[in-house]
């Protein structure tokens, strides 16, 4: 019996196809219960004059329970994740929300920073207002607020 070099080709791929089925399943974690989650946030300088340029920066700390589970178990729409978020991110200023007040007084630049810090321009005087807001992994709809900081404009 003559083989061909089609079976001979596809023979292999075969068998390791095969063996692929058998490896038990990838492991994934799962939140068990609400995480605490706390934003500290900061502007430099806190001072400057109208058009200049203020660094935002905001540093994310979450704990919480993570159960690790096969992925063959997790259900449909259970939020899941291959490793456990870092319990401190020291610079989240680019990924997270700025609520500002009086709206319209600051011009964010959209440029995309390797430091992840977020620079605005002052666009009006006085005294201007960011409240830091995040989303939290696996908690859908759950926002949590930092504390306001302050800048002022000369």
């Amino acid at each position: 019996m003559k083989l061909r070099l089609r079976t001979l080709l596809i023979l292999p791929t075969l068998v390791a196809l095969s063996a692929c089925g058998k490896q038990g399943s990838k492991m994934v974690y799962v939140l068990e219960e609400p995480q605490q989650v706390t934003l500290t946030a900061s502007a430099s300088p806190e001072k400057v004059g109208r058009g200049e340029a203020v660094t935002l920066h905001a540093e994310r700390r979450s704990t919480g329970k993570w159960k690790q589970i096969p992925m063959d178990q997790v259900t449909q729409g259970q939020c899941w994740v291959y490793q456990i978020p870092d319990a401190v991110e020291p610079e989240v200023a680019d990924s997270i929300e700025w609520e500002v007040h009086p709206g319209g007084s600051v011009l964010f630049k959209p440029e995309y920073r390797l430091d992840h810090k977020r620079i605005i321009t002052t666009d009006r005087m006085g005294r201007i207002t960011f409240v830091p807001r995040t989303t939290v992994k696996c908690e859908i709809d759950r926002i949590v607020e930092g504390t306001p900081i302050q800048i002022q404009v000369l």
